[in-house]
């Protein structure tokens, strides 16, 4: 039984977004033991990506003596190092595998470079970022065996759906409902309070959904939903800082719609094919946009609603996404959605 080890230390979105890629690692080599190193804070929701048969815990300011003597010990037969960071490379270094991958573009140094068997010369640039993390295990296990079986990249617990469900309740949404998420780990994704504020009386006047407001109440994002609230017309059930990253993936997958900008709230919903609206201003959609027939992506500044994205996009401020774009992909969607 092959032993792999598995290392992905950036954000929650980009854990959400390698979850295809052990999918088709699990589908292509159905026998073999996967161990995940990843993030504290992502920890939770990857033991819910069933292709993975453990997940070690990594604290960026911590000693992470389980992970460094995981990959010490071993052994391992392979490693995939879908981070790219120094730290990232001196553990595939230490894993001893006998074959230790990671991507061209990141070994950007000798020292980088020694950590790896192998290179993978997949452009970031080129391709959307769940291509780019499935070229990594196609270069593990061979494009002809690439097959990826019907498997869910994530499995949610039944108690932590109660759990989540039961919050809503205690918040009066007990029948179908939209999740607004407005926030998101960089300030420049901020759309602006009294635009969020009229999507919400839009979803809650027009479509007849009960409104669920979501996010975190930590950082830059606390005083983002703090302008948002104080421009609601109506009230809203305010989970915001009330739910525990696998319980918002919880609300996520059994949503009716879902607002947000590129956030990881948006790549769970891509990844529960949830009707969902995306905005996009300074990141380009090319990269990060679900992909699946009930999203919609609005651009800022694109009027006309296209949905035609390319590999080179300038940055775009997200002040230029009007509140009719987002009324537009909404209209998009529904319709299907109610049919």
């Amino acid at each position: 039984m092959p032993r792999i080890l598995i290392i992905q230390l950036k954000r929650i979105g980009d854990l959400i977004l390698t979850a295809p890629a052990l999918t088709a690692l699990r589908a292509a080599l159905p026998e073999a033991e996967l161990v995940l190193v990843t993030q504290a804070n992502a920890a939770e929701l990857a033991r819910c990506i069933p292709a993975l048969n453990r997940v070690i815990p990594y604290r960026a300011h911590g000693v992470n003596m389980e992970a460094w003597a995981s990959a010490v010990a071993g052994p391992w037969d392979s490693c995939l190092d879908f981070t790219g960071t120094d730290r990232s490379a001196l553990l595939t270094t230490f894993s001893h595998a006998s074959r230790r991958l990671g991507f061209a573009k990141f070994a950007s140094n000798k020292l980088r470079r020694m950590a790896f068997t192998e290179l993978c010369a997949a452009s970031v640039r080129e391709m959307h970022t769940v291509d780019f993390h499935r070229a990594l295990v196609a270069l593990l296990v061979g494009e002809e065996q690439q097959v990826i079986e019907p498997m869910d990249s994530f499995q949610i617990p039944a108690a932590v759906r109660a759990q989540a469900q039961a919050k809503l309740a205690a918040h009066g949404v007990g029948g179908r409902y939209a999740i607004i998420h407005p926030g998101t780990a960089k300030p420049e994704k901020f759309w602006m309070a009294s635009r969020w504020a009229e999507v919400i009386d839009h979803v809650q006047g027009t479509l007849h959904l009960s409104v669920v407001l979501t996010g975190s109440t930590d950082g830059l994002e606390k005083s983002h939903l703090a302008e948002l609230k104080e421009c609601l017309p109506a009230p809203v059930a305010d989970l915001t800082g009330k739910l525990s990253m696998v319980e918002l993936a919880a609300l996520i997958s059994e949503c009716d719609l879902m607002v947000g900008v590129d956030s990881m709230a948006m790549h769970l919903a891509s990844m529960f094919e949830r009707p969902q609206v995306a905005i996009f201003g300074p990141t380009n959609p090319f990269h990060w946009r679900p992909r699946h027939s009930r999203a919609r992506m609005v651009l800022a500044g694109d009027e006309a609603g296209g949905e035609r994205f390319v590999p080179h996009e300038k940055k775009r401020e997200m002040k230029l996404v009007s509140t009719q774009q987002v009324f537009d992909a909404i209209e998009r969607i529904i319709p299907a959605t109610n049919s």
